[in-house]
């Protein structure tokens, strides 16, 4: 259902580039009343103007604070040597600044060369981040895909993300990635929280195109790697392309509508519902997943029926008036339910890895992983293989099973320390004896 659309290319050398994006800084939770500061970046807009943690962040240039997506969209807008003004509260009092927005950081590695580069959607330009062991190559190499979550490919040099690279580089691979939509550098470019699915597609297209196009890349040899929602856009690439080798890990088959009422089955005892209570929830969502999937009402309409409001702002996350629910225009929910994965995957010729986690409550279901391989082996028989790791979650952290990965999930210290580097050696093993000599 979904096409791919516009045209990716190369830019050869930063030129007329846009001024780089600023280093924000500051990170926690918007509300209406604000963000709640939880850390602050040393050197950031929000550190020279004084903001500190347990600061309350109130106003932007002007704009309150006060939806999370808005926020984002300007935040994520400001650029190196921007005019930039905020109010805060700090022990109680409103502190008004004024300053000049720093500029990111490039980032660098000992052990490897980061290359980057531009990828073009038609009037949008995309940044793209090459991170590889030093050399020409050629090398094989690998196109990055994450979930739907709006955040900068930048921040990929840490967390699990930044553990799985490092593992990658360490076995000669180089890593393409490319910025959603709006995030990062990127210049000209629709808002990511605003873009639908079919947006999503296309940048991911225009990343394999670029990652087909570097001089370091051994074009026999290139991979995706599909995390989460980056499993569900893996197979609607592949099958253009028919790279070496695909990897999709703690993503869906099924519809989404389908899938999200056993998520819920597993999620809602974890926060506490007994399981009486969470067949009623159930049974509520399922009707409010009908009316919205099957029946196309967008999350206003929904929120005007009395019975659906208060689980529409809930758990939609809907605020009357806005276009955007977890995270993303709703559309873009929308656009992925009716994705046909079963479709997708057995047009997928080349080598398949559906890895499963056993600890992960997100992505909760084997199921979706195995019909991942059965597809891909009803039409190509033998080249997909089913994987599961027992004691791997969502991010990639070791823990024995959904009550320890649910305790832990929000434990950065936690996670930094357990993250399952024998997934990532299993993952990375899979690929080299795919490697065409």
């Amino acid at each position: 259902m979904l096409l791919v659309s516009g045209v990716a290319s190369l830019a050869p050398a930063r030129g007329q580039e846009p001024a780089r994006k600023a280093l924000v800084g500051a990170y926690g939770t918007v509300t209406e009343k604000g963000m709640a500061v939880d850390s602050i970046m040393a050197g950031s807009t929000y550190a020279v103007l004084g903001v500190q943690k347990g600061d309350t962040l109130l106003t932007l240039n002007g704009q309150p604070v006060s939806q999370a997506p808005l926020y984002h969209r300007q935040a994520n807008g400001l650029r190196a040597g921007a005019a930039v003004s905020i109010t805060y509260r700090h022990d109680g009092k409103v502190i008004s600044r004024t300053g000049t927005a720093p500029m990111r950081p490039y980032d660098t590695r000992s052990d490897g060369e980061v290359v980057y580069g531009w990828a073009y959607m038609g009037a949008c330009q995309l940044r793209t981040i090459v991170r590889k062991p030093q050399g020409d190559g050629p090398m094989p190499a690998i196109l990055l895909i994450p979930g739907y979550t709006c955040s900068s490919v930048e921040s990929y040099s840490s967390g699990f993300t930044g553990k799985l690279v490092d593992t990658w580089i360490r076995a000669g691979f180089a890593v393409v990635t490319i910025e959603k939509t709006g995030m990062g550098d990127s210049y000209g470019c629709t808002d990511c929280a605003d873009a639908d699915l079919a947006t999503d597609i296309s940048v991911f297209d225009a990343g394999y195109r670029y990652m087909q196009a570097l001089p370091c890349a051994d074009k026999n040899n290139l991979f995706i790697w599909g995390h989460s929602m980056g499993g569900v856009i893996a197979p609607l690439v592949a099958e253009r392309y028919q790279p070496r080798g695909v990897v999709a890990f703690a993503t869906v088959f099924r519809p989404w509508s389908e899938f999200l009422l056993e998520m819920h089955r597993v999620q809602a005892p974890l926060d506490g519902k007994s399981y009486g209570e969470t067949e009623d929830f159930v049974r509520l969502m399922q009707k409010v997943y009908y009316e919205f999937f099957r029946l196309k009402k967008s999350p206003q309409e929904l929120y005007r029926n009395p019975e659906y409001k208060e689980i529409v702002a809930s758990e939609l996350e809907y605020t009357p008036g806005a276009r955007h629910m977890w995270g993303r225009h709703w559309q873009f929910w929308m656009q992925l339910d009716s994705v046909d994965l079963a479709r997708s995957w057995a047009n997928v010729k080349c080598p398949v890895l559906s890895a499963f986690g056993g600890a992960d409550y997100i992505a909760c279901s084997r199921v979706e992983h195995e019909l991942i391989a059965r597809a891909v082996n009803s039409t190509h028989p033998g080249h997909a293989t089913y994987l599961e790791v027992p004691d791997v979650d969502h991010l990639l952290t070791r823990n024995n099973d959904w009550v320890s990965a649910h305790k832990h999930i929000a434990d950065a210290a936690y996670r930094e320390a357990n993250f399952h580097q024998g997934f990532a050696d299993k993952v990375t093993a899979w690929m080299q004896s795919q490697l065409k000599r």
